[in-house]
């Protein structure tokens, strides 16, 4: 009987022992949770940026994004294009929320404007701005704590006009002329500040 005792005895300070033992494994779980400060969602409403590329109107320029929706954009773009003023509308359209709590938000877009150029070195006649589609895809990268500026990196897929193709054939039918075909992808990175 008395070995009966002691064993219960036992049993219940090991199960009291343990009982403690996870109960203040709980408090400092706790404590830990109420340290970290609650990150408040901010919605951005305005994206301004600089860069190079066809993003930002053809060799480099600016960008001004309107975001009605955390999910989708509205842009707008001007710069040099190589020859001439270039620009591009486009629609953006986020796969994750454009606020601060993403540090890293892909999208996919859709633009038109300038997005070819002819350039004929000795026979400036030749040179000519094109406008078209250009589809695309990109990252924004968000820097800081309140994630309000960082880099944007685009690929492009500029599709050619009807009237691009025409010019680019007959001066790869000039013998006088030697031209290359333009390239199927364009990068574009820039330089983005958040509101």
């Amino acid at each position: 009987m008395k070995g009966r005792v002691i064993l219960i005895m036992f049993l219940m300070l090991s199960m009291l022992s343990f009982a403690q033992e996870k109960f203040a494994t709980n408090v400092k779980a706790n404590k830990q949770e109420e340290k970290k400060p609650e990150v408040t969602e901010v919605k951005r409403i305005f994206d301004v940026g600089f860069g190079f590329g066809l993003d930002y109107g053809g060799f480099y320029g600016a960008k001004g994004t309107f975001v009605p929706v955390k999910y989708l954009g509205l842009f707008v773009s001007a710069g040099y294009h190589l020859i001439a003023f270039g620009w591009q509308l486009g629609v953006t359209g986020f796969i994750l929320p454009k606020n601060n709590i993403k540090k890293v938000r892909p999208y996919g877009k859709v633009m038109f404007g300038s997005n070819r150029v002819i350039i004929v070195q000795g026979a400036s006649s030749y040179n000519k701005n094109y406008i078209g589609f250009t589809p695309g895809a990109g990252v924004e990268f968000r820097f800081g704590s309140r994630t309000s500026h960082g880099l944007n990196v685009d690929l492009n897929f500029p599709v050619s006009s009807s009237e691009f193709r025409k010019d680019l054939d007959e001066l790869k039918n000039n013998p006088a002329i030697d031209i290359s075909n333009p390239a199927p992808i364009a990068i574009s990175i820039g330089y983005h500040f958040e509101f």
